[in-house]
């Protein structure tokens, strides 16, 4: 990932994620996130279609900050037994939606992970093929 990328990551509140079928439909919806050694963090209900279709593909497009805003492809994925992360990203939460989370936000997404109705969700994003500069000998 580009400099400018992380950095809209680092600064931004929201993603819109899309994700995707295993028929190819797609369906994009505005989500909090976090920025953290090289991967996008998030946490979803899951019975959620999109925690669902996560399982089964994968396959994700984070466009952040808005719709239109910077993009990449990414490859979704359930993180279980994580207790650190999950605490991690609600403190990187408190900090970005400093109103919400300590309101109500924070009580629900700490209780969804506790009793497993919510899931930690990492995406990896795709690293893009580079030419390399050597010659051939």
């Amino acid at each position: 990932m580009d400099s400018k990328l992380i950095s809209a990551l680092q600064a931004a509140r929201y993603m819109y994620l899309t994700t995707y079928s295993r028929a190819g439909r797609r369906g994009t919806v505005p989500v909090w996130l976090w920025y953290h050694d090289g991967a996008v963090y998030f946490t979803t209900q899951r019975s959620s279609l999109k925690a669902r279709r996560i399982r089964n593909t994968g396959r994700v497009t984070v466009h952040v900050g808005k719709q239109d805003g910077p993009s990449f492809e990414g490859t979704a994925e359930w993180v279980e037994g994580r207790p650190d992360l999950e605490e991690a990203l609600l403190r990187a939460y408190r900090r970005k939606h400093w109103i919400m989370v300590p309101l109500w936000m924070g009580r629900r997404i700490r209780k969804g992970l506790a009793r497993k109705t919510s899931v930690l969700i990492r995406i990896t994003p795709e690293i893009p093929p580079t030419i390399s500069a050597r010659t051939p000998a």
